[in-house]
């Protein structure tokens, strides 16, 4: 029997949704996550996470992988670096954690030049201009001085 060393959970969000919806689905991603691992007898602390995100139509599609073993191995010292469109969702969905930790989730390891001609060789690609990795890092929309919408009790919205 082959022995799993990765897992992946995907879940699609309309573009509209607020930015509770999603911190409450990535959340609720890395619960189940963490009870898949611990199902096939994976520590949940020893593996890698990553994440990517993606586009397709009104829908926002969010993947969470986890590596253990021999993927993280190979993961971790850039034996399989992301390259176009999934090189830029993943740094563009881990690019809070910071350099170092992007471009080895990335795939890169420790080879941060490489990593930063790679995501740039990958944006030129795309038509896309990226300075640096800060220039992927989108704030909610409630840190950027959005305080949010009313909602009153006749209003037909919910969360």
């Amino acid at each position: 029997m082959t022995k799993h060393t990765q897992a992946h959970i995907t879940r699609s969000l309309n573009k509209k949704q607020s930015s509770a919806v999603l911190e409450q689905t990535q959340s609720q991603m890395k619960y189940y996550m963490s009870a898949k691992l611990i199902e096939l007898g994976v520590n949940p602390q020893s593996a890698i996470y990553r994440w990517s995100v993606s586009n397709k139509d009104d829908q926002k599609l969010w993947t969470l992988s986890a590596y253990w073993d021999d993927s993280k191995e190979k993961l971790l010292s850039g034996q399989i670096p992301l390259t176009g469109v999934d090189l830029i969702d993943c740094a563009r969905a881990n690019a809070a954690s910071g350099l170092e930790t992007t471009a080895k989730l990335c795939g890169y390891g420790s080879s941060l030049s490489t990593f930063q001609e790679a995501l740039k060789q990958a944006a030129r690609q795309m038509g896309v201009k990226i300075e640096s990795l800060k220039d992927l890092i989108t704030q909610p929309p409630y840190l950027m001085g959005d305080q949010g919408i009313d909602v009153a009790p006749d209003t037909d919205c919910c969360l």
